[in-house]
């Protein structure tokens, strides 16, 4: 019996490996500015800290989209674009002095923007074509 994995799941799957790898990084603004020699410890707060956070975004877009209902529609698909363009530009203000794990979630959130922007003009595009053909 094989068991299919939401793409939800998947999706956050990838935003804690890639923070989680992003962590390991060298942080620019503590080695140039701040003046803290290499080895920096690891930021495992930090890092389950965007963790937590990545996963109340993806739990908050799930539930806007909601996709136990039916198929998808254009305008759940546009919510939940939305709210991901809403988080996107929220965390976008904090990436002048952030970390990389942090810098990684913005282009984690900028990638799943994308998708989703592309997930609604697939859908109006279908849902005209239906239409075009009923008329």
């Amino acid at each position: 019996m094989a068991y299919a994995v939401p793409p939800f799941v998947v999706f956050w799957l990838i935003g804690v490996t890639i923070v989680a790898w992003a962590g390991g990084q060298v942080d620019g603004y503590l080695l140039h500015v701040m003046n803290v020699p290499l080895p920096h410890p690891y930021p495992w707060r930090g890092v389950a800290t965007i963790a937590g956070i990545q996963l109340i975004e993806v739990l908050l877009v799930y539930a806007v989209m909601r996709p136990w209902l039916h198929r998808i529609s254009w305008r759940r698909a546009r919510a939940g674009f939305l709210l991901a363009l809403v988080l996107l530009l929220s965390f976008g203000v904090t990436l002048m002095h952030a970390p990389p794990f942090m810098v990684w979630h913005w282009i984690w959130l900028f990638g799943g923007s994308v998708a989703l922007l592309v997930l609604l003009c697939v859908e109006r595009a279908t849902r005209a074509s239906i239409r075009e053909s009923d008329a």
